[in-house]
């Protein structure tokens, strides 16, 4: 598989953690990494294209379009105690293989580059069922960890499976030394889920002190929402607002 990176700065951080974001199940990781991204704000790094990611291009509301591609992001906290560098991208590769050789070549580049001392990753738990009051499920590289998830509210996951690069980005991040853990918010998984985007950047907030203004992030998500209700009229088609009550339970899923 052929990688290519495009360096974009080269930025001096401090003690920076990692943090993960990719499409997938309600588009949940995506969306709360696309609002740290403009919220904090971040500088862009570095893009990752690849050609284990679909074949297609992306087009962008100016009009241009572009080879999919992974994007890396820096952040200089304020405070001066820790940095980050985000990540997150267009599309997860199409196969395992290139989700695996992705996956290893981004974790050696911020190691080697940054020295990441945490990796965390973000992502959907997907349960079938809507819920008003959803919850953030994690897991944990180290036991430490787990504890300090379990004591900032979240639910910890006793088994299942993480798939994707959202699973694979913290697997690898351990077996290279690197601790790390991954919030999942609960979501019903049909469609675009801002809510579970939102409570998952809360549960980040309490474990990193990465904040960023949720009044935006609601905003922009109600403004989604909104269009795919207008999609639904004009469509006829049904466009689910992330799942609806009498939608039939299905079994837990644990999907990046």
């Amino acid at each position: 598989m052929k990688i290519q990176l495009v360096e974009q700065d080269k930025p001096d951080l401090k003690n920076p953690m990692l943090v993960c974001g990719l499409p997938g199940s309600g588009f949940v990781g995506k969306f709360a990494l696309d609002h740290l991204v403009a919220d904090l704000p971040a500088r862009p790094l570095a893009e990752v294209y690849s050609d284990g990611f679909p074949p297609q291009i992306m087009v962008k509301e100016d009009g241009t379009a572009t080879l999919l591609r992974t994007e890396l992001y820096s952040w200089k906290s304020a405070e001066g105690n820790h940095d980050a560098v985000l990540l997150t991208g267009d599309a997860q590769p199409s196969t395992s293989d290139s989700e695996h050789v992705l996956t290893e070549y981004l974790i050696d580049f911020v190691l080697q580059r940054f020295k990441v001392s945490r990796l965390v990753t973000l992502g959907a738990y997907v349960t079938g069922t809507h819920s008003n009051e959803p919850r953030v499920f994690a897991t944990g590289t180290h036991r430490e960890l787990v504890q300090q998830l379990e004591n900032a509210g979240c639910i910890l996951m006793r088994e299942g499976a993480i798939t994707g690069m959202n699973g694979l980005l913290l697997g690898m991040a351990k077996v290279k030394g690197v601790e790390g853990y991954s919030l999942l918010g609960e979501t019903a998984g049909y469609a675009f889920d801002p809510r579970a985007s939102e409570i998952v950047l809360e549960s980040l907030s309490r474990l990193s002190g990465i904040t960023s203004d949720l009044k935006k992030l609601r905003e922009k998500g109600n403004e989604a929402l909104e269009t795919l209700k207008k999609i639904e009229q004009l469509t006829g088609e049904q466009v689910s607002e992330a799942g609806s009550q009498d939608s039939p339970r299905k079994r837990l899923d644990y999907i990046s």
